[in-house]
């Protein structure tokens, strides 16, 4: 138990440069979607639901991270707060190297029914905007953490700058940024970095743009690897999905993934052996 909190207390500290990111990028960007809408009329109500999945997201997203360091070995342990100590060339590199691993990891979610249990609420949003990036069901904090900075970190060894305050402010900015709700044509830059327009293909509910647009950072590696589709100016769908609706209660949101889990399970047991 005493290694936990400390491990709880010391991911708190590590994540207060990154909470701050957060809370500027969603003054911010919140601001130049009341100024510039690209999607005009969406509710206060909306983003403060957003907050609160913050709040669980971060609240127990930790708590299960701490659990996981707590099981590690004595040498090992949750990451110091960030300093601006590794050379400036390694905050892209590192950042592309994790963007190619999430690309796979998010391309799964979507493949397969027990990680899209996770990752759906995140999609259910109708109404996109910034608040939206961290409308995310909590186990996915320690899931990336596990599946996709740990193999990341472990080929950059000792110079993985994952906690320097430079990939920190690169990856915040451009991953809230890309789920605002404003129009920001990129032009020949749209195969270089995310922006709202393109990421809004990857949520949205048309089927011609499904299973689109899987990269965080960088979306040449949707063209790599055929699931880039550029939008044209005007181009602006509608978000959310039908099975889990944008409104439904915070509470069966959190126990939806469980419920969905049960119910696979169930089938896979009451299905017929072969003769």
């Amino acid at each position: 138990m005493e290694r936990w909190i400390a491990s709880w207390r010391q991911l708190a500290e590590s994540e207060t440069l990154s909470l701050t990111l957060v809370g500027a990028g969603f003054v911010l960007c919140t601001a130049a979607e009341l100024a510039f809408p690209a999607e005009a009329g969406q509710s206060w109500s909306g983003r403060l639901r957003n907050l609160v999945f913050l709040a669980i997201y971060y609240g127990l997203g930790l708590s299960a991270l701490a659990t996981w360091y707590a099981l590690q070995p004595p040498r090992s342990g949750p990451p110091a707060p960030a300093e601006l100590i590794e050379p400036l060339w390694l905050a892209p590199a590192f950042l592309f190297a994790t963007d190619f691993v999430y690309y796979w990891y998010h391309r799964a979610q979507h493949r397969f029914p027990f990680l899209w249990a996770i990752h759906e609420l995140h999609h259910s949003d109708a109404e996109l905007n910034v608040t939206t990036s961290y409308r995310a069901y909590w186990l996915e904090a320690p899931l990336q953490a596990i599946v996709v900075a740990a193999p990341v970190a472990l080929v950059f060894g000792r110079n993985a700058p994952q906690f320097a305050v430079a990939v920190l402010v690169i990856a915040r900015v451009l991953f809230l940024f890309s789920h605002s709700n404003v129009r920001v044509p990129f032009g020949r830059l749209t195969a270089v970095l995310c922006g709202p327009q393109w990421h809004r293909i990857h949520h949205s509910r048309l089927p011609q743009h499904r299973d689109r647009n899987f990269a965080q950072y960088f979306p040449v590696l949707d063209w790599l690897f055929g699931t880039y589709y550029a939008p044209t100016r005007t181009e602006y769908p509608p978000t959310g999905t039908e099975a889990l609706a944008s409104t439904a209660p915070i509470w069966r949101t959190q126990i939806r993934p469980a419920v969905i889990w049960r119910e696979r399970l169930q089938a896979v047991l009451q299905r017929p052996s072969p003769d």
